[in-house]
């Protein structure tokens, strides 16, 4: 099993709010995650600390690895929700947050947000969770396309977030096959990277942290 990450600030924001977690275990056991500042004020990115510092306690020989997932993101839900009821100026300060536990051959997953989890398996593409956000309704409603929720003006109204002292948590679990791809992004990358060009990258020969850099590349740009 291979991993990489990748993350940047970008060209618009002087802050990059967005933190992501690789942590390997004995056993062929890795956890892996993505977590996105919501609120547009600076305590976002204190929030997706805090969401990756509690995911940093998970226990690998669990018996319910998502349920275990989904306990440390309340943990992080309440220390969050707490700070901003201490302070009403920090109302709206929340994170993203996409995670899955691979041990083995099996995934164990959760989601809340509108970060990703993609699996690219032969030369498809698929997102495995659903973004909680206007666009993503919409896109599950087949009002409108793939493409035209990537640019929807809908796509930035979160709808639920770790934070909010009450949030609806996505969870699953599949196995994976030999020489699948898992692609953990944030709305940073989706939102400007077409599907068929995350396909055509994805796709390649090259090493997995150049897949990355290129996609950060073309989001750039």
């Amino acid at each position: 099993m291979k991993t990489a990450a990748v993350t940047h600030v970008g060209l618009v924001k002087d802050q990059n709010q967005d933190r992501f977690l690789i942590k390997e275990f004995s056993g062929d056991s890795v956890l892996i995650a993505v977590a996105d500042g919501a609120g547009g004020t600076p305590a976002g990115l204190e929030a997706s600390g805090v969401v990756i510092e509690r995911l940093n306690d998970f226990q690998p020989d669990s018996q319910t690895p998502e349920a275990h997932l989904v306990g440390l993101m309340q943990e992080a839900d309440q220390r969050i929700f707490a700070a901003v009821e201490k302070e009403p100026d920090l109302k709206g300060m929340g994170s993203t947050l996409t995670a899955a536990f691979i041990k083995g051959e099996a995934i164990f997953w959760v989601h809340v947000g509108d970060s990703r989890l993609y699996l690219f398996r032969g030369d498809e593409l698929t997102q495995i969770t659903e973004d909680d956000t206007m666009a993503g309704f919409l896109l599950a409603e087949g009002e409108i396309t793939r493409e035209e929720s990537r640019v929807h003006p809908g796509r930035n109204f979160l709808f639920d977030f770790i934070g909010s002292g009450e949030f609806e948590e996505e969870t699953g679990s599949f196995t994976l096959h030999k020489d699948d791809l898992l692609l953990l992004t944030t709305d940073g990358l989706h939102d400007r990277v077409s599907e068929e060009k995350l396909v055509s990258l994805l796709r390649s020969n090259s090493e997995l942290h150049k897949k990355l850099n290129s996609l950060v590349s073309i989001a750039l740009k």
